[in-house]
């Protein structure tokens, strides 16, 4: 297949990128035009095509989208950018996505559009719920979700062939860095909220795999690591403390409700076969990324120990 992924130099992107070529399919990627893509760009030289651009480009997406057979949307804007920048936002998210779906829908042949959706858009996670369904009702509760839940109404009613998939959280040791404010609000999470963890390497597989799964198309599917990433909000924020011998106590979450969720990847596994990663796997990267400075703070842990609640509480 030919594939078109944008965003494609990102950290999702680029799994996406050496997924597609792993499975030999012909790679057009599309970003934006600056130095770090242009220097990424030149070490897949004569392996794919690069499109440098601005998404809002409509002659740039167009000329993009021209006899693709599939499209793996990966370019979006993500919190807290969503709700600082709202109007931004907005124009990446809803405006120039929907333009790229009119694109998709002009093609004499018409590609499959793959939307990585998000697990978010079921809104609050509740004391005791059952892991979520695709047919379970949407609650968007910020820009973020309801830019979400936009593209998927958009996609239902749009004449080319699509596949949305409601993605769990996945990060993995690359992703160490959060603003303070996102720092603050995890913490105020109750400690047992649900969370489903799922490797992006896995979210890579799936995405290629449903560009070219009939079986797939015009459907939701959920996107998670299975019973072997579903996990606490505790766990997952535990870590990154527990790579570096400093454990996160219990005390210092709060009691606020999360929009995470555990999530039943019965039909989606079935179909895409994609889940190759489990919990544990994040927590080995962490600790080996991190091992250095876990080395460096190991005689002084006693003490930083007893005052991370305090450090903590700063924030």
């Amino acid at each position: 297949m030919k594939l078109l992924i944008t965003g494609a130099f990102g950290n999702l992107g680029l799994m996406c990128v050496d997924q597609a070529l792993s499975m030999e399919h012909e790679v057009v990627c599309l970003d934006m035009d600056t130095r770090a893509n242009r220097k990424i760009a030149a070490s897949y030289a004569n392996r794919v095509e690069a499109v440098l651009g601005d998404l809002r480009d409509a002659s740039l997406v167009s000329g993009a989208v021209d006899g693709v057979d599939a499209i793996v949307h990966n370019a979006a804007v993500l919190p807290p950018v969503t709700e600082t920048a709202p109007d931004f936002a907005d124009e990446i998210n809803v405006i120039a996505c929907k333009a790229l779906i009119a694109a998709a829908e002009a093609c004499a042949k018409k590609p499959v559009f793959v939307f990585p959706s998000s697990v978010t858009v079921f809104g609050l996670a509740q004391v005791g719920e059952t892991p979520r369904t695709s047919t379970d009702p949407v609650h968007p509760t910020d820009n973020y979700t309801r830019h979400k839940v936009a593209i998927e109404k958009r996609l239902e009613s749009a004449s080319i062939p699509w596949v949305v998939l409601r993605v769990g959280v996945s990060v993995d040791a690359r992703t160490l860095s959060t603003d303070r404010n996102t720092f603050r609000q995890l913490l105020a999470v109750r400690p047992d909220n649900p969370f489903e963890y799922v490797h992006p390497k896995d979210v890579a597989l799936a995405m290629c795999r449903a560009a070219s799964s009939r079986e797939a198309r015009n459907r939701i599917l959920l996107v998670g690591g299975g019973a072997s990433c579903q996990i606490s909000q505790q766990q997952f924020l535990g870590v990154a403390f527990d790579a570096l011998g400093i454990p996160l106590p219990a005390s210092c979450h709060g009691g606020d409700a999360y929009y995470t969720h555990w999530m039943d990847t019965t039909e989606s596994q079935t179909l895409l076969q994609f889940q190759h990663h489990d919990f544990a796997d994040y927590q080995k990267e962490m600790g080996d990324r991190l091992r250095s400075l876990r080395l460096g703070l190991w005689a002084l842990r006693w003490i930083l120990r007893p005052l991370l609640p305090m450090v903590l509480r700063r924030i």
